[in-house]
């Protein structure tokens, strides 16, 4: 990576040994989006395979006083994933840590999942750079408690088997996701190869539903195939991994496009809790 600056300031890698430690500082916020769960994320990634193209970056060397950090990830996409925070409440650094990334950009970047209280920052880099932003979508952010999760059941119906999802669907996936851009289906193919995830799968071994993890720790991706909807497989894909997360004692969460009444009503049916908006900008 060539040297990223902004005025007198420069970006300074935190080495992959310093991140627990990074972590750490995140510990007692694990309901942000871009906060404890995407550290441990990625921390699990690079431990298993240490060509993912992880980066966390630090203002001038300093992260250890207030956490600040920005963190680019290359998933072979035509968008790199930016995600950042801070602990403390002056968004000052974190600001010029943003400037020296996008502010002579020549690669496109996705700010990922960055929550209301971030939103003074990402003001200030479209005041400085104009026209840098593209386009921004909003979600909601559910949050399910671990006593919530723990009444939920699982039992798939008669015909359906539920396992993890492989990578020969990846493409299939990416296919009908949404959200899909240039080289997304890399992006489905590593959340598929490190993260937990669950498919339902019919008689034939065909698969119909899935919902899978993101970088975040959220859940994310949930679908259903067209021929099998209005069955109550999307409710089930959600209770069945939100166990699975909650087993590994992390915080169940999950971003819903605002828009998406039918999904977001599903949500609210099962008992998540709105906690927070999170943005996607472009």
């Amino acid at each position: 990576m060539s040297q990223m600056q902004y005025k007198s300031h420069s970006l300074v890698e935190i080495s992959r040994s310093e991140w627990k430690t990074l972590l750490e500082l995140y510990k007692h916020k694990p309901l942000e989006p871009n906060g404890y769960g995407l550290i441990k994320n990625y921390i699990k990634w690079v431990a298993e395979d240490e060509k993912v193209d992880a980066k966390i970056y630090s203002l001038d060397g300093e992260w250890q006083s207030d956490g600040t950090f920005v963190m680019i990830v290359d998933h072979g996409m035509a968008v790199k994933e930016l995600s950042f925070n801070t602990l403390s409440d002056n968004f000052e650094r974190l600001t010029n840590a943003m400037l020296c990334v996008l502010y002579e950009a020549t690669d496109a970047y996705l700010l990922t999942a960055y929550g209301e209280r971030l939103i003074p920052v990402v003001d200030a880099l479209r005041e400085t750079c104009k026209s840098i932003l593209k386009r921004t979508d909003q979600t909601v952010w559910y949050r399910a408690s671990k006593e919530l999760v723990a009444s939920f059941t699982a039992d798939p119906p008669a015909g359906i088997e539920l396992r993890r999802l492989e990578v020969k669907h990846a493409s299939a996936i990416n296919e009908i996701w949404p959200h899909r851009s240039e080289g997304s289906v890399a992006f489905v193919k590593s959340l598929i190869t490190h993260n937990i995830s669950v498919g339902a799968y019919d008689e034939q071994g065909n698969l119909i539903a899935w919902c899978m993890r993101l970088p975040s720790g959220a859940l994310g991706l949930l679908r259903v195939v067209d021929t099998h909807k209005r069955l109550g497989l999307g409710s089930l894909m959600v209770r069945y991994l939100s166990k699975k997360i909650s087993e590994l004692g992390d915080e169940v969460r999950a971003p819903v496009v605002t828009e998406n009444t039918p999904s977001r009503k599903m949500f609210e049916k099962l008992g998540f809790q709105q906690i927070d908006h999170v943005y996607w900008s472009w």
